[in-house]
């Protein structure tokens, strides 16, 4: 059964919930799989969009999260609703994403199985009204961003917290997380997220091709064991700026991943051609 995005009190709780990469990171992901559409594909995204760009619309989940929370129905457990906004993924230490998002009462934050799930509604995206399609869309967009950001991945048993801790970074307190989401990206790249994809985006064809293979959880799965490193910084750690430029390929490797996979996912959804020949990939 589809869950219900909703509106609900518990938007209050969620202002300062994860928002990884920022929305330069976000657009620059959106932007290299622009390039990387099909003309079918490009021509479904336009009547949905209206005409425009996904780049401008690649951080709505971040800007309108109050209003796009999941209803994962009752849990057991806590004995309330839970509403949230999935853009965080779990692991567990052999790197292999949680599939679903209810574990024996546990609801799981899972954004790979939101694609998934709006990826199969967009396939007949004419069936859904306006607001659907739009909205399914754009968060398929922010999520397979999300996904490949180092900190937005929880491993279980041995690392849970998202960077939800303050470290020191540039003699200033931090929360490990915000470094991730933004800090990252803007401290030493000024340049606009256009300029950030032609700049990222030069993987050699075979290198794009064995990229892309797979699916969203095979792509989760590579996600969590690149981004693995970034979760040694402990509560209270001071980072240099040599930590800081030893950072740099593994963010630019992860924005230039998600921007591949993102068009390949975009391009599975909405051109059955394409679909047909990369089924196997």
């Amino acid at each position: 059964m589809k869950k219900s995005i909703i509106i609900t009190a518990c938007a209050l709780l969620c202002c300062f919930t994860a928002a990884g990469w920022g929305r330069k990171g976000h657009a620059t992901v959106a932007r290299i799989a622009e390039t990387r559409l099909t003309k079918t594909t490009q021509k479904c995204i336009s009547e949905i969009m209206h005409g425009e760009s996904i780049c401008g619309y690649a951080s709505y989940a971040d800007e309108h999260k109050n209003k796009l929370l999941v209803d994962y129905g009752f849990d057991p457990v806590d004995a309330k609703r839970v509403a949230a906004l999935p853009h965080t993924f779990e692991a567990n230490m052999d790197f292999e994403p949680f599939r679903g998002i209810n574990d024996n009462g546990r609801y799981v934050k899972n954004c790979i199985h939101f694609i998934e799930q709006y990826s199969e509604d967009l396939r007949n995206w004419k069936e859904l009204d306006d607001s659907t399609a739009f909205t399914e869309l754009v968060l398929i967009v922010h999520f397979l961003g999300d996904m490949h950001c180092p900190e937005h991945i929880r491993y279980n048993p041995e690392d849970m917290t998202i960077g939800y801790y303050n470290v020191t970074f540039r003699k200033e307190v931090i929360r490990y997380h915000t470094i991730w989401d933004n800090n990252i990206i803007e401290q030493t790249n000024p340049w606009s997220f256009g300029d950030l994809a032609r700049n990222f985006d030069s993987a050699t064809p075979a290198e794009e091709a064995e990229i892309v293979k797979g699916g969203p959880y095979e792509w989760g799965r590579d996600a969590a064991k690149c981004s693995w490193p970034a979760h040694q910084v402990k509560p209270g750690d001071v980072l240099t700026m040599d930590w800081y430029f030893a950072q740099q390929p593994l963010m630019r490797s992860q924005l230039r991943k998600a921007g591949y996979r993102l068009a390949k996912q975009l391009n599975m959804i909405f051109d059955p051609s394409y679909a047909r020949k990369h089924k196997k990939d």
